[in-house]
């Protein structure tokens, strides 16, 4: 059992309570050697945590997992495909009783393709951006590497609203290659956001 690497998802005011509540991916591999996921929750700066939905059944089968935070409070998992050039995602939703982590995942699905068969850790990041015309948006940041033999590592981009509700499917689809960040084999990578 491991948290994936990079950055942990933390939302400092969670539910309006003053609290901040931080998430991480872990992988658990079981007797069978098969990738299993799950998001974890902390509201005591990961003294203690607890599974995000309560169930322990996995919430996607894959490597090399992240977690973000949608503008809607949604949880979104980003993992590395286990065999194939893309990422798996899954979007998990509050049910009534937040404080418990309670809700529900999705569906697992694969999305935001590179083309090639060269999935590795890639880093999940949600942006506040502005439009061309200047009107603000957020998008979502995602890399991975371009080419199939772990080489440039790139970035892609997906424009999501502020008030929508995802499911897997929505977040898996229409992702755009944006910018090409490495001229060499890579393959491992992280983001965050610095303070300009």
């Amino acid at each position: 059992t491991f948290f994936g690497s990079g950055k942990l998802a933390v939302d400092p005011d969670f539910n309006g309570t003053g609290k901040a509540r931080v998430y991480g991916a872990i992988l658990l591999k079981n007797s069978a050697r098969s990738t299993n996921n799950y998001v974890l929750f902390s509201d005591d700066w990961g003294a203690t945590w607890n599974i995000l939905g309560g169930s322990k059944t996995q919430i996607a089968e894959a490597d090399e997992p992240k977690v973000e935070i949608l503008p809607n409070g949604q949880i979104l998992l980003s993992s590395r495909h286990a065999s194939g050039g893309s990422r798996v995602f899954n979007v998990f939703t509050y049910g009534n009783d937040k404080a418990a982590g309670e809700g529900t995942w999705g569906t697992a699905i694969s999305g935001c393709s590179n083309g090639g068969s060269n999935g590795t850790n890639g880093e999940i990041i949600c942006l506040d951006a502005k439009k061309p015309n200047g009107k603000p948006t957020k998008i979502l940041l995602q890399s991975q590497p371009y080419d199939s033999d772990r080489r440039n590592v790139s970035i892609w981009y997906k424009e999501i609203g502020a008030n929508e509700t995802y499911t897997a499917s929505s977040i898996a689809s229409d992702w755009t290659m944006g910018k090409q960040v490495s001229t060499q084999l890579s393959a491992y990578s992280a983001m965050c956001l610095q303070e300009n």
